[in-house]
C-alpha cells in the first residue's frame, strides 16, 4: 500500500492551503496512493470537490477537520471579554445563548470513519457545525470547541458501538504545545486526559517533521517527543505531512497567505513567530518513498529503529482504512433527498397531486372560452396532451415531489404577495406555468419542454426564481418558518482572489507602503491576475506601471506574488440567490455556520450541490423585479380610484410601448439600457413582443461572437433574402430570419432531419463544441442520409450545428427576460414618474444615480429635492403645479409617447443625503411636519453634522421660507457651522433653556433663525452643485458638466443631444461626465473599450480600438469628467456613437490639448450647454 496522507488542507482552508483538491488527488494519484484526506481548517469547505476528485483519480477519500482547541481564558486577559459578553444579557446575536469567552490552545484534526453508512461523517457535520455555533463574532470568540465539547460529539458518535470520530492530538495540539515547551509532566497528564474523556478507539496521536529546525513544532526533535508520549500512553502514533500544497514550489504562497491571515508582513512575521513560516519548504504531498524515509528518520532518532518506523507506518495504514469513505454508502453523492411529504402537504401519491394541481391551475390560467384567445389555434385537447406528457416525464424521473416542493415556495410568496417569476429553462414546462411558478404559457411561444428535462436527463432540473430584491431576506425567513431549520440552509460561496485583492495581501506581506499598494491596486480595473505581468506590459492605460517594475525589484516580486494568489478561495460569504431543502437529515449532509443576516448557511457552493443530493432553489433578488413593484404601488398610492395595474395579466403589445423601445431612449428598462443594447435595438426596431425575444437572445456573448447578429439584421430589414440550409426547416428557422439563435431550433433541427426524438437531440445539443461531437456528428450524419437528405443537404446542416456550438441561446430564458423588459418599458411609457422613483428607490441598472436623474429631467419630470418634511425615507412621486415658461406634461421628447395622467415630480428621498443614519431619517420622518427649525431639533433630535448637511442639501430651505427669515441658505449653513464650531461653554451661555435629554445645545430658536442677518446671498448654481456633491453624491440644482460651459465651447463640443442629427463619420469633440465602462468580449480577441460619458442632455457612448487606447493611456478608466475626440459612428435609425482618437481628463486642464489642434481647424461654434427648462413648484 503506498503511503496515505491523513493530514492535507486543500486550498479551501482560506489563508493556508494551497492546492485545489483535484491538484492533490492527481499527485496522489501519480504515485499510487489508494487513499488520500481532505482536512481544511475550520470547516468541511472543500470535502465535496475532495471526493468528487478522488473518485475520477480513483482514489478513496477521507474527510475530516481541523479545529481550534478552546479553552479558558486567563482571568487577567479575560477581564474585558467577558464584561463585554455580560453587556449582551444571556443571549448574543439572534437569541442564542452567549457562550463563556475563550482561547486557543492548540488545533486538533478530527477524522470520520467509514463503512457505517455515513455516520461518520453525519457526526463530523454536526461538529463542525457546533464548531461555528459556538463562535460570538461580538466577542471574537475563535471557531473551535473545548476538549469536553469534542468528547461529547464523538461519544454521541459511538453510541452505536462503532466510532464514528477519532481525534488527532498532533505537533500543534495542546499536548504538542506543551512539549515544545519542554513541559513533559503537563504534556502526559494533557494526553491523560484526552484519552480519559474519549472512547476507545477514538484517540490517536500525530507526528510530523518538515525537518525544521530545533524548537519549531514541525523538527524531528518535536516529532520524536510525540512518537514517545503517545507510545507511553499505549496510544496508535501516526504519520503525517501536515500537508499545505501539491509541489515544493508552493511554499512561498503559503507564506504569503501565512501573512494575509496573521496581517504581517513576512519580515514581521518571522521576527514575532519563526515556526510560522516555511523554512524548509517541506509541507508538500510527498510520495510513499519520501513519507517512509521520514519515518525512519524519526524511528531512529527515537532508537526504535526499523521496527518503530514499520510500526508508525502500519498505524497510518491501518487509521487510513478505517476511515476511507464510500462516496455511494457513506456519503450518498449523486442522491437527491426532498423534503418529506407531511411537510409539504401530501397525504397521498405526488404524482396524482402534481397531476391534480396542474388540473387546477389549467381550469385558472386556460378557461375553456379562453383557450383560442390565449394561443390562436391552440385546443383543450392540445393543452391536456402536453401537460399529460410532461407529467408522465417527471412521474418516470419520480421528480413529482421536487416540483410540488418549489411550488410551495412559489405559493408562500404569492400570499406574501411578492413580485416573482421563473427564468432560464423552466419556462418551457407546461407544469411549472400551471403551478403558478412562471407567468409564461410556454405553448404561446413555442418552447420545448426538453430543452429542460427529459427521460434523458436524470439529475434534478433548475427552476429558478427571479423576485422582488428588496423582499429576498424575508423570503428566506419565511421559508426557514415554513419548511423548519433542519429541512432549510443557505448556500454559501467562494470568494477568490482577483487581482486588487491579490495586490493587496501581496504587497502587505512584503511590508510595502500601504498607500503605494492602494495605488497599483487601484490601477488594476478588470485586469485577470493570473496573467497580470502580461497584462501589464500590453495595456497602454499601465504603462506606468510596467516602467516601475523594471526599476523596482519589490514592485516586480509583487506581480509574482499577485499570479501565484489568483484565484485562491479567500473567504466564504452567502450566495445571493441559493436556498437549500431537504428532509430532516440535512444537518447530517452538509456542516452550516451562521451567514450575514443571521441564517445558517451551508459550508458547500453551487458546485456541490448535486452530488451530494442537496435540493438547491435559486431564488435571486432581481432589482427590477422591486422596481416594477414600487412602481405599481405608487401609481396606486397616487391615483387610489383607478383599477390596480396587473403587469401580468397586461397584453404584451402596446405600439406606444414598442415606440419607445425602438427609440433607445430605454434607460432604466430592463436588459434593453446598456450601449450595446440601445445601439441593437436602434438598428433593430423592435415592434411586437416576438422581437424581444429575439432581441434579448442575439445580445449575448456567444451569438455576438458568432456573428449571428448581422445576418439577422440584414434579413430583417431587407437587405438580404434569408438562407434557409433545407425547405423542410423554413417553419424552424422563419421566426430569425434563417439564422439559427436558439437551443430549440438546434434541437428541431437535429430531431426533423434524424428523427432522433427532442430528448436525444437535446443530448446531443449539450455535447456541440466539447471533446464527444465528433460523436454527435457521426449520429446525425448517419441518422440523415438514412431519412433520404442529400449529402449537400447534411453537410451544410452540419456546419450550422458544428458553428453553433455553445454560442446560442434557450429561447425559453430569453422569453422569461423579455416579459419584465416590457413591463418596464410599458411602465415607462405609461407611468413614467413611478417607474423613474422606483428606479431611484432600487437601482436596478448599470448607470449611476446622476444619469438617472438626467433622464428623468429629459423626460420633463420635475426633480423636487430632499425636503425635512415632504421628504420621507424613500423617493415617491408627488404633485406639482407648472409654472409658465416650464416643461409642461404635453412637451414629449421627439414624440416618444410619456403618457402621464397628472403633473407629478419625484420627490428625493432623505437617504439620498450621505452621513445621516437610519434612526435619524426614522425620527425624522415620524416627527412630520414641522414648522420651525426648533421644531426639528426638538423632536427629531439630529446630530449637529446631520443638521449642517440637511441645510446644505437644501433641505431646510422650506423652513426658511415659511419662518418669514431673510437670511440664506448659506447664511443658515454658516450660522450651524460656527455654532457646532463654538466651544460648549459659549453656547450654553447664549442659550435661553436648557435642552433636554438627547437635545442638541444648539440655541436654534425661531427669534434666533429669522434674526439671522442676511449677509450672504443665495448659493450660485455652481455652489449648489458642489454643496449636493458633497452631501448626495449627485447634483440635483444642475448638470456638473454646466460649469465648464466656456470651456467646452473652446473646443466646438457636440452635445449628446445634437449628434443624432450628424452625418457619419463627422469628426467631433465630446465631453462629459463618465457613467459605464465596459471591456466586453469580442470576437476578435482584441480588447474593446466603451466608454459612456453624461453630457446633461443625454449619454454619448464612445468605442476605443487599439489605437485610441494607446494615445489615451491612463485616462480609459480612471477620470470622473472626459473630453472625447473622434468620429461619428451611425449604427441605424436611432443609432449613433463616437469612435474615439483620444480623450483627455478634464479636471486636470494642463493636460488638455490646444483646442486649436484638436479639430484641425478653429474652434466651431457651439451652443452653450443650457439646461432644458425646469419644472419648478408652487
Amino acid at each position: 500500500m503506498h503511503f496515505p496522507h491523513l493530514r492535507v488542507a486543500s486550498a479551501y482552508s482560506a489563508h493556508y492551503g494551497v492546492a485545489r483538491p483535484h491538484e492533490l488527488a492527481q499527485v496522489a494519484a501519480s504515485y499510487g496512493a489508494q487513499v488520500l484526506a481532505c482536512t481544511d481548517r475550520d470547516g468541511l469547505y472543500g470535502v465535496v470537490k475532495h471526493v468528487l476528485a478522488c473518485q475520477q483519480h480513483g482514489v478513496a477519500p477521507v474527510l475530516g477537520v481541523d479545529l481550534a482547541l478552546l479553552g479558558p481564558v486567563a482571568a487577567s486577559a479575560g477581564k474585558h471579554t467577558r464584561a463585554a459578553a455580560g453587556r449582551q444579557g444571556q443571549h448574543g446575536r439572534h437569541g442564542r445563548s452567549t457562550v463563556p469567552p475563550a482561547r486557543v490552545i492548540g488545533r486538533v484534526v478530527v477524522l470520520a470513519t467509514g463503512g457505517n453508512g455515513g455516520a461518520g461523517y453525519a457526526a463530523l457535520c454536526r461538529l463542525v457545525s457546533a464548531a461555528h455555533r459556538n463562535h460570538d463574532h461580538h466577542a471574537a470568540r475563535p471557531i473551535g470547541l473545548t476538549r469536553d465539547q469534542i468528547a461529547r460529539h464523538v461519544h454521541r458518535a459511538a453510541a452505536g458501538g462503532t466510532p464514528g470520530l477519532v481525534v488527532l492530538v498532533g505537533p500543534d495540539s495542546d499536548v504538542g504545545s506543551l512539549l515544545a515547551r519542554r513541559r513533559y509532566r503537563a504534556a502526559r497528564t494533557a494526553l491523560r486526559a484526552w484519552k480519559r474523556v474519549l472512547p476507545a478507539g477514538c484517540l490517536t496521536v500525530e507526528t510530523a517533521t518538515h525537518l525544521a529546525p530545533q524548537g519549531s513544532t514541525l523538527s524531528t526533535g518535536h516529532a520524536v517527543r510525540m512518537l514517545t508520549v503517545g507510545r507511553e500512553a499505549g496510544l496508535p502514533v501516526i504519520l503525517t505531512n501536515a500537508v499545505r500544497y501539491a509541489h515544493p514550489g508552493q511554499a512561498v504562497t503559503a507564506d504569503v497567505l501565512d501573512a494575509a491571515r496573521t496581517l504581517m508582513s513576512l519580515e514581521e512575521l518571522a521576527g514575532s513567530d519563526p515556526g510560522v513560516l516555511q523554512p524548509t519548504g517541506q509541507g508538500w504531498l510527498k510520495n510513499t518513498a519520501e513519507m517512509t524515509r521520514l519515518a525512519h528518520e524519526i524511528s531512529a532518532a527515537a532508537d526504535l529503529g526499523a521496527t518503530g518506523a514499520a510500526h508508525l507506518l502500519a498505524d497510518t495504514y491501518r487509521l487510513a482504512e478505517r476511515c476511507s469513505q464510500d462516496p455511494v454508502t457513506d456519503l450518498r453523492v449523486g442522491q437527491p433527498v426532498i423534503p418529506e411529504a407531511s411537510v409539504i402537504g401530501l397525504t397521498g401519491n405526488p404524482n396524482t397531486q402534481l397531476r391534480t394541481r396542474c388540473y387546477t391551475g389549467l381550469e385558472r390560467f386556460h378557461s375553456h372560452e379562453n383557450w383560442d384567445r390565449t394561443v390562436p389555434g391552440l385546443s383543450g385537447e392540445s393543452l391536456r396532451s402536453r401537460m399529460d406528457r410532461e407529467l408522465d416525464v417527471i412521474a418516470q424521473l419520480g421528480f413529482a415531489g421536487y416540483f410540488l416542493t418549489v411550488s410551495e415556495v412559489s405559493e408562500l410568496m404569492t400570499q406574501l404577495k411578492v413580485r416573482h417569476a421563473a427564468r432560464g429553462s423552466a419556462v418551457s414546462s407546461l407544469v411549472v406555468h400551471l403551478l403558478g411558478i412562471s407567468p409564461v404559457d410556454p405553448l404561446e411561444y413555442d418552447l420545448v419542454f426538453e430543452r429542460f428535462l427529459s427521460p434523458r436527463r436524470s439529475s434534478l432540473p433548475d427552476i429558478d426564481i427571479d423576485m422582488e430584491s428588496a423582499e429576498r431576506h424575508r423570503i428566506y425567513h419565511e421559508i426557514f418558518q415554513r419548511f423548519g431549520s433542519s429541512r432549510v440552509t443557505l448556500m454559501s460561496m467562494q470568494n477568490a482572489y482577483r487581482s486588487r485583492g491579490a495586490v493587496r495581501d501581496a504587497g502587505l506581506a512584503l511590508g510595502l507602503e500601504q498607500e503605494l499598494v492602494d495605488h497599483i491596486a487601484a490601477q488594476l480595473w478588470r485586469v485577470p491576475g493570473a496573467t497580470l505581468r502580461e497584462e501589464i506590459a500590453q495595456r497602454p492605460e499601465l504603462t506606468r506601471l510596467a516602467d516601475d517594475l523594471k526599476a523596482n525589484r519589490q514592485l516586480d516580486l509583487l506581480v509574482d506574488l499577485t499570479e501565484r494568489l489568483d484565484r485562491l478561495p479567500r473567504h466564504i460569504s452567502m450566495h445571493p440567490c441559493g436556498v437549500i431543502l431537504s428532509d430532516a437529515t440535512l444537518l447530517h449532509r452538509t456542516p452550516v455556520q451562521a451567514s450575514g443576516i443571521g441564517l445558517p448557511m451551508s459550508q458547500f457552493d453551487k458546485h456541490d450541490m448535486d452530488p451530494m443530493g442537496l435540493i438547491k432553489l435559486d431564488i435571486l433578488g432581481v432589482r427590477m423585479q422591486s422596481t416594477l413593484a414600487y412602481a405599481v404601488q405608487e401609481v396606486a398610492r397616487m391615483e387610489p380610484d383607478r383599477p390596480a395595474l396587473d403587469l401580468d395579466a397586461m397584453p404584451r403589445d402596446d405600439p406606444d410601448t414598442f415606440r419607445l423601445i425602438s427609440s433607445t431612449h430605454t434607460l432604466g428598462c430592463f436588459q434593453i439600457e446598456s450601449p450595446g443594447q440601445r445601439e441593437l435595438i436602434g438598428t433593430m426596431g423592435p415592434e411586437e413582443f416576438n422581437d424581444l425575444i429575439v432581441d434579448i437572445s442575439l445580445f449575448r456573448p456567444g451569438p455576438m461572437q458568432a456573428s449571428m447578429v448581422r445576418p439577422y439584421l440584414n434579413s430583417r430589414h431587407g437587405w438580404s433574402t434569408p438562407e434557409y440550409p433545407h425547405p423542410d426547416l423554413v417553419d424552424i428557422l422563419k421566426e430569425t430570419r434563417g439564422v439559427a439563435v436558439y437551443h430549440e431550433q438546434i434541437m428541431r433541427m437535429m430531431d426533423r432531419m434524424t428523427g432522433c426524438g427532442l430528448a436525444t437531440a437535446d443530448e446531443w445539443r449539450r455535447r456541440l463544441g466539447s471533446e464527444t461531437e465528433q460523436r454527435v456528428e457521426d449520429a446525425f450524419r448517419s441518422g440523415a442520409r438514412a431519412r433520404g437528405y442529400d449529402a449537400e443537404t447534411v453537410e451544410k446542416v452540419w456546419d450550422i450545428l458544428h458553428a453553433f456550438g455553445s454560442f446560442g441561446f434557450c429561447k425559453a430564458h430569453g422569453v422569461a427576460f423579455a416579459v419584465p423588459t416590457y413591463q418596464s418599458a410599458w411602465l415607462k411609457t405609461h407611468h413614467p414618474e413611478a417607474f423613474m422613483a422606483g428606479v431611484w428607490e432600487h437601482d436596478p441598472g448599470m448607470y449611476p444615480a446622476r444619469l438617472l436623474v438626467g433622464e428623468a429631467r429629459r423626460m420633463g419630470i420635475p426633480v423636487l429635492g430632499p425636503d425635512i418634511n415632504r421628504s420621507v425615507d424613500h423617493h415617491r412621486i408627488e404633485p406639482v403645479t407648472a409654472r409658465p415658461g416650464t416643461v409642461e406634461s404635453g412637451d414629449l421628447d421627439e414624440g416618444i409617447p410619456y403618457t402621464r395622467g397628472g403633473s407629478w415630480g419625484i420627490r428625493m428621498s432623505l437617504t439620498s443625503i450621505t452621513g445621516i443614519s437610519g434612526a435619524e431619517i426614522e425620527r425624522i420622518v415620524a416627527g412630520q411636519p414641522y414648522s420651525t427649525l426648533t421644531d426639528v431639533r426638538t423632536r427629531a433630535k439630529p446630530s449637529r453634522r446631520s443638521l449642517q448637511r440637511l441645510a446644505s442639501a437644501g433641505a431646510l430651505d422650506s423652513l426658511l421660507n415659511t419662518s418669514g427669515a431673510r437670511a440664506s441658505r448659506t447664511d443658515l449653513v454658516t450660522h450651524l457651522t460656527r455654532r457646532a464650531d463654538q466651544p460648549a461653554a459659549s453656547r450654553s451661555a447664549s442659550a435661553k433653556g436648557q435642552p433636554g435629554p438627547g437635545q442638541l445645545a444648539l440655541p436654534l430658536g425661531d427669534l434666533e433663525l429669522t434674526g439671522l442677518p442676511p449677509e450672504q446671498p443665495e448659493p450660485s448654481t455652481e455652489e449648489k452643485v458642489r454643496a449636493e456633491l458633497d452631501t448626495m453624491n449627485i447634483e440635483v440644482s444642475a448638470h456638473l458638466m454646466d460649469g465648464h460651459t466656456a470651456l467646452l465651447c473652446s473646443y466646438g463640443v457636440t452635445r449628446a443631444e445634437d449628434l443624432l442629427g450628424l452625418r457619419n463619420g463627422t469628426e467631433v469633440v465630446v465631453a462629459g461626465v463618465r457613467v459605464s465602462t465596459m471591456t466586453p468580449p469580442m470576437r476578435s480577441g482584441k480588447r474593446v473599450v466603451f466608454i459612456s460619458v453624461d453630457d446633461g442632455s443625454g449619454a454619448v457612448d464612445c468605442t476605443f480600438f487599439d489605437e485610441a487606447q494607446a494615445l489615451s493611456g491612463p485616462v480609459l478608466f480612471a477620470p470622473t469628467m472626459l473630453l472625447v475626440h473622434g468620429h461619428t459612428r451611425r449604427t441605424g435609425p436611432r443609432g449613433i456613437g463616437v469612435q474615439a482618437v483620444q480623450a483627455w481628463d478634464m479636471a486636470h486642464p494642463e493636460t488638455l490639448p490646444d483646442p486649436a489642434t484638436v479639430l484641425g481647424s478653429q474652434p466651431k461654434p457651439s451652443r452653450a450647454p443650457a439646461r432644458k427648462p425646469q419644472v419648478t413648484t408652487s
